[in-house]
């Protein structure tokens, strides 16, 4: 194809064109030459700060978790160090020689090393890659002294909570873990390099705000993609968190745990007057090692779905009926109801008749006629069948909320719950029936629709021993900052308590009852001990009825025995500790439970503190203590509850 040249009138015609084009260019250019020159010189100056900042940073410094200790001083969760194994791929030239060296002085293989480096390969080259957590010192120290031969690998410590006791104190410390997105929206910004793992159960979780450090930091210049240049000021050291003081004691909980060995269940030993716990073990438990660094697939599925289920704190979450125990609130209750004093007796032939429905004593036999120590101390269920009846479900309710039965007690682990006491009208809100009297018989003694926690089982103890004086159980002693200070010193502040509106000389009826059970011909009788004297109570607390635990065969299924229970205080002239034990599936609390909380307190006595008679040879006007007890009962004395006429349909309604 041949190409002619533009005519003269062709290209006149294509100037105007060529000039609004070039103008165009012109505005243009000058657009951005009036840009270029508002940047650099108008706002040149700003644009030089805001360069300065993107090249100067604030690192964190992370602080370590604060130590728990037990009342003596004793180390129950700490920090130690953690070498973990970093790589910076800039650094190594020779990336497959230096994964094969690696290998040979770790447990790891190169190809799982290879498969962490590929799975971050997409990171910039200078930021180290985690290959491997928590090495031990001896591979640490083996990669420092082949360094050479493994270029572009680094050892860095991080701290790792470490729980010397382990198994022993699971349930009281809990477990640590990594923050969840919800723990997170609630952390402070000063704390966000300290709180990366956080407390997740026990002491753990709800001192978890006192035992998180406070970031330290330090300035730093980068360059344009963020690899640090050099330190710019003195580093701002971390402020480590607040060590915690518990008031379990690691000599008695160590002892107390090997106690449990075989069993299933909870045991709680307390001081009776402050409500510290100096023992305390739910079982089965755990290994709160497992959960640092991440616990593994498998383990935590076997925690939270298996059998044994030990992540439970089965003294606060585990619900039970108390059993023969729940007796000492009909007891006050038909006291102060004035259904029955001290002196009155009620006859057990060993069975009770209502209506068509005949509930059995534990002894067919029958006790004969006792009165309410004796029928404490023999755990008469027929006697008790006939208080149930006097007072009525809603009576019974009203006391048993008052020793602090079906409400928390407010101690310090998490997930508490309230257990139930049973009222007509909740019978109709919750299953849309009314109640019968013949429901009342079992919540007499304890079964039925009542469930308690074994926590409320050791502050209800503690409330009779005291004579009236109910204490929120603790395991918070003190709470010390790193300088040494204290923020919280439990033993200073006043105690939770509060006094029941029933006269002291009720609990003296109760409490010879409970001497009686012990040191009479009661039903706790291997609870008796040489070195003081015992009071206490056993349970047996049924699961089912006895015809229905056994299966086609007559064979009887342990998952379905009763539970065995006990709680007592020593001395009995002076209570200072108090003991709840409960055996799962034990069957017998006399057989079971009595004996093992007698081995408690005279381990106690042995090792620990002895207990006797406190105050043998000491008048009561010098004895802080004795004028405490004497406070007490005048407190007694001064309070009053109406008293009201017995409701329900009394004793001419029994046969």
């Amino acid at each position: 194809m041949k190409f002619s040249p533009l005519s003269t009138e062709e290209i006149q015609l294509f100037k105007p064109r060529l000039a609004v084009i070039l103008a165009g260019m012109g505005v243009i250019l000058a657009i951005l030459v009036m840009r270029l020159w508002y940047l650099q010189i108008i706002q040149g100056s700003y644009y030089e700060e805001v360069a300065k900042g993107n090249r100067i940073r604030v690192l964190p410094l992370g602080a370590p978790r604060g130590i728990i200790f037990d009342r003596n001083g004793e180390i129950l969760a700490f920090n130690r160090p953690s070498f973990d194994i970093q790589l910076i791929l800039e650094d190594t030239p020779d990336l497959q020689r230096t994964l094969d060296n690696l290998a040979l002085v770790t447990d790891s293989t190169v190809s799982q090393l290879w498969d962490t480096v590929n799975a971050n390969l997409s990171r910039p080259k200078f930021r180290p890659i985690l290959l491997l957590t928590d090495v031990g010192r001896k591979t640490a120290d083996l990669i420092d002294t082949y360094q050479e031969d493994l270029p572009g690998i680094t050892v860095a410590i991080d701290p790792k909570r470490l729980y010397p006791t382990a198994f022993v104190s699971s349930h009281v410390l809990g477990y640590v873990g990594v923050i969840n997105e919800d723990q997170l929206s609630g952390l402070a910004l000063s704390r966000l390099r300290s709180g990366r793992i956080v407390g997740q159960a026990g002491i753990e979780l709800i001192q978890n705000d006192a035992l998180i450090g406070t970031d330290g930091g330090m300035q730093v210049e980068v360059d344009h993609v963020g690899r640090v240049l050099k330190v710019l000021s003195k580093p701002v050291n971390p402020a480590p968190g607040m060590d915690i003081h518990l008031t379990i004691d690691l000599r008695l909980q160590r002892y107390v745990h090997s106690l449990m060995s075989g069993y299933k269940g909870v045991i709680i030993v307390s001081k009776t007057r402050t409500g510290e716990i100096l023992a305390l073990i739910s079982y089965p438990n755990y290994d709160p090692n497992l959960f640092v660094g991440g616990i593994k697939t498998a383990a935590w599925n076997e925690l939270v779905q298996g059998e044994k289920r030990p992540l439970i704190n089965k003294a606060v979450q585990g619900q039970y009926p108390p059993g023969s125990i729940f007796k000492m609130v009909l007891a006050a209750a038909a006291l102060d109801r004035g259904a029955i004093d001290g002196t009155a007796t009620l006859n057990c032939p060993g069975y009770l008749r209502l209506n068509r429905e005949i509930r059995y004593c534990w002894k067919r036999s029958g006790h004969g006629d006792v009165n309410l120590q004796q029928a404490i101390g023999q755990s008469c269920n027929v006697f008790f069948y006939q208080l149930g009846l006097m007072l009525g479900v809603d009576t019974i309710r009203q006391y048993a909320l008052m020793f602090g039965f079906g409400q928390p007690t407010g101690v310090e682990l998490e997930s508490e719950k309230s257990g139930l006491i049973p009222s007509r009208a909740w019978k109709e809100q919750t299953l849309g029936e009314k109640w019968y009297d013949g429901e009342t018989l079992p919540v007499a003694i304890g079964q039925g629709f009542v469930s308690v926690t074994p926590i409320q089982l050791s502050s209800y103890i503690g409330v009779v021993a005291n004579g009236g004086l109910w204490v929120r159980p603790t395991i918070l002693r003190r709470i010390v900052t790193p300088d040494g200070r204290e923020v919280l010193d439990a033993e200073s502040l006043p105690r939770a308590t509060r006094l029941l509106p029933l006269p002291v000389e009720y609990f003296d009826i109760i409490r010879q009852g409970l001497v009686q059970a012990v040191n009479g011909k009661g039903t706790a009788r291997r609870a008796r001990s040489r070195m003081f004297t015992l009071a206490g109570k056993t349970g047996t607390s049924q699961v089912v009825g006895r015809k229905f635990a056994r299966n086609a065969e007559g064979e009887l299924d342990e998952s379905l025995l009763p539970h065995s229970l006990f709680v007592g205080y020593a001395p009995a002239e002076d209570p200072y500790i108090t003991v709840m034990v409960l055996v799962e599936h034990g069957e017998s609390g006399g057989r079971v439970a009595a004996p093992i909380a007698k081995k408690i307190l005279e381990y106690y006595s042995k090792h620990i503190e002895p207990l006797r008679s406190r105050f043998p040879e000491i008048s009561p006007a010098d004895s802080r203590e004795v004028s405490f007890r004497l406070k007490l009962r005048r407190a007694f004395e001064t309070a009053s509850l109406p008293r009201l006429a017995p409701s329900g349909p009394g004793l001419h309604a029994v046969r």
